[in-house]
């Protein structure tokens, strides 16, 4: 089943155009991912700075398999000088268990 992941961030201020070449090359490499679907990327209207990713995949297990990955890692790893306060992920999936 599809799911949707939101992945939340709160950059620091000053770092707008590095952040948004950062998420585009992440999300390039996403797409060659087994699994991926699409994602858009999201800014708060009054505040720039936080920035929600809504990610689709396939499955959980394709989703958890390119968050663990190496090379989505390695992209982290950058991003994690950019942010005030750690990433937030979030799994969704359609509908409502009964």
């Amino acid at each position: 089943m599809a799911i949707k992941v939101l992945i939340k961030r709160q950059f620091k201020s000053g770092n707008l155009s590095e952040v948004s070449q950062l998420l585009n090359r992440l999300r390039y490499s996403a797409m060659g991912q087994q699994g991926y679907i699409s994602s858009e990327t999201w800014s708060d209207f009054e505040n720039p700075n936080r920035v929600v990713v809504v990610s689709m995949w396939r499955s959980k297990d394709d989703w958890l398999a390119w968050k663990d990955s190496p090379v989505r890692g390695e992209f982290e790893g950058e991003i994690e000088k950019l942010v005030e306060i750690p990433t937030q992920f979030e799994v969704y999936e359609l509908g409502m268990k009964s």
